[in-house]
């Protein structure tokens, strides 16, 4: 299914979508298979034929790589009447609780009576039709019973600046004004969605920072803290007046059932389900934009515009933290470990040993090309950097360092989130999700 965001695939022996073609490997270099228009199948050469906005590019399942190509496409057929629709179903129960009915002979309709047009048609001779949705994915009819799935498909919004995971959903958000938070479960190749418009108690979609505690979803917003139910999308955001000091939620971290919130102008603890919000009175947090969170057993991390402070949970006290390194300012980036705090810094990336707070740092200019520190993820040995120039892998046994682009399939080279799935990083940019299979013993770099 050629798409602007990509050319979509369904196995239709194992009856389950594939993962999407949009970043893929060339003979030489990536090729980008976005603002898809047309893909065919060449028979006589056993390849897959995409037509884009930037030339035609054919799959050869032999050396399994793609390179420039001329094709003649057959125009796609218009979905300009589908009558045999009788029943519509979800492929399995969603965050939303979303459904759709019969529209118009050319178009459906969810529960919140908007309304979707469809686009192209076509049929795979084993009994489906296949039409497009415009606005949310894929509907597959069933020709003798009547009855279609529909696919909802893709991110809701393609900013990507926080990643989590909960009750077998994968969850994405950013800076989405039109768009919503995204849900992802693998196993069933469900996609689904919230936006605000349309879900009670949810004030914004305009996200910084996500954490999960059980079945719920923490949602760091700029008009507040939303916490969503994963089971059922029950919504409520907390904001001023429940006792926040700010709307401006920048971040979130969750220790069991105490959630931690940083905002533009000090910190306050949540306790779930319902609450009450408490504000952290410390003298050195309260006007200081707190950029991330992070907390175990011990202590509360935050970092902010006057750089890393450590607040002791048992006695109540902190103080900010500043070793003997060229690397310092203001805390862009954070994560933890049982025995170290990662940080991505104004000027470069530092590790703080947790028990004798002592640090050592990387400068950017030094180490990675001046760039300025979005995300930071430590796996095994190695440390992640994402950046708005790139994603840099630090080998910290070897000193080693490699930088990854969009040259090497990253969607965008402006990462703003990382997450570690087992042998694969999950990153998230500015323009899209890339899934990195960093345990690839074929792995050279």
């Amino acid at each position: 299914v050629a798409t602007t965001g990509g050319v979509l695939r369904y196995h239709r022996t194992k009856n389950e979508w594939l993962d999407p073609w949009v970043i893929v490997l060339g003979r030489i270099e990536s090729v980008d298979l976005r603002n898809a228009y047309n893909v065919d199948y060449v028979q006589d050469e056993n390849a897959i034929a995409v037509q884009t906005n930037k030339g035609t590019f054919t799959y050869n399942f032999t050396f399994k790589n793609w390179q420039p190509s001329e094709h003649d496409f057959e125009p796609p057929l218009p979905a300009t009447e589908v009558t045999n629709l009788a029943f519509l179903n979800m492929p399995d129960y969603s965050v939303s609780g979303r459904s759709f009915s019969r529209s118009n002979e050319v178009g459906i309709m969810d529960n919140k009576l908007r309304k979707y047009g469809f686009s192209i048609f076509a049929d795979d001779q084993f009994g489906d039709a296949w039409v497009g949705i415009e606005g949310v994915g894929v509907l597959q009819l069933n020709k003798y019973s009547q009855r279609g799935i529909v696919w909802e498909l893709g991110l809701s919004g393609s900013d990507v600046r926080a990643i989590a995971f909960g009750e077998n959903w994968y969850c994405f958000g950013g800076h989405n004004r039109s768009g919503g938070i995204s849900f992802y479960r693998p196993k069933r190749q469900v996609w689904d969605h919230l936006s605000w418009e349309y879900t009670m108690g949810l004030q914004s979609t305009w996200i910084n920072d996500f954490e999960v505690s059980g079945k719920y979803l923490l949602a760091a917003t700029d008009l507040g803290l939303a916490q969503i139910n994963l089971k059922n999308g029950g919504t409520r955001t907390y904001a001023i007046q429940q006792g926040l000091w700010s709307n401006l939620v920048t971040s979130v971290a969750v220790d069991k059932d105490t959630v931690w919130v940083g905002m533009e102008d000090g910190v306050c603890k949540l306790f779930l389900p319902k609450g009450p919000v408490k504000r952290l009175e410390q003298p050195s947090l309260r006007t200081q934009p707190v950029y991330r969170l992070e907390v175990d057993s011990e202590a509360l991390w935050v970092g902010g515009e006057s750089g890393l402070y450590r607040y002791d949970r048992k006695s109540g006290k902190g103080k900010y933290i500043e070793g003997g390194s060229v690397v310092g300012g203001q805390v862009y980036a954070m994560f933890n470990t049982p025995t170290e705090l990662w940080t991505g810094r104004f000027n470069g990336i530092k590790v703080t040993d947790k028990k004798t707070l002592k640090e050592e740092g990387w400068s950017a200019q030094a180490f990675f090309d001046g760039a300025e520190v979005y995300a930071i993820a430590k796996v095994d040995s190695l440390v992640f950097v994402g950046t708005d120039n790139g994603l840099y892998k630090f080998d910290r046994t070897r000193n080693r360092w490699h930088r990854f682009s969009e040259e090497d399939g990253l969607i965008d080279n402006h990462v703003t989130a990382l997450y570690q799935d087992g042998d694969y990083l999950i990153i998230g940019t500015k323009e899209g999700v890339t899934q990195f299979f960093w345990n690839d013993p074929m792995r050279i770099d």
